[in-house]
């Protein structure tokens, strides 16, 4: 997305998905002096330029550790307390709301882990993928 002077407001890059009819995208970024609805308004382009091109379905991604409703295991209840109540979280939260605007259906995904204790790496963990470190 560019504004009238050709200088780049806001971007996105389709990724391959091999979901067949699917598409992807990632690595979605503004200008710190970008529109507010700069990111809305190249999702929704997006969106108008996949179908055009016969894809049936966008990917849009994870927003972990939300979606917890009722856990019955510690481990579910940790985790949906660091989700509500830990500001780190807060990116995820931020992330989930702004998904939830373009009406998604949401699927679980699952993390396997050997021992409770091992979820006290889980944040770092998805920050670092989150962020895309090494």
């Amino acid at each position: 997305m560019e504004n009238k002077g050709e200088r780049v407001l806001a971007f996105l890059n389709m990724i391959p998905d091999h979901t067949p009819g699917g598409s992807t995208y990632d690595l979605i970024r503004a200008a710190t002096d970008a529109p507010r609805y700069a990111i809305d308004l190249l999702v929704v382009k997006y969106f108008e330029t996949v179908k055009a091109l016969g894809y049936k379905s966008v990917n849009m991604g994870l927003a972990p550790m939300s979606g917890i409703e009722r856990p019955a295991e510690l481990s579910g209840r940790a985790l949906k307390f660091a989700y509500e109540r830990i500001s780190a979280s807060g990116h995820y939260k931020g992330l989930r709301a702004f998904k939830e605007k373009f009406a998604p259906g949401w699927r679980n995904k699952y993390l396997v882990f050997d021992h409770d204790f091992d979820l006290f790496f889980i944040p770092m963990a998805l920050k670092r993928l989150v962020e895309h470190e090494p």
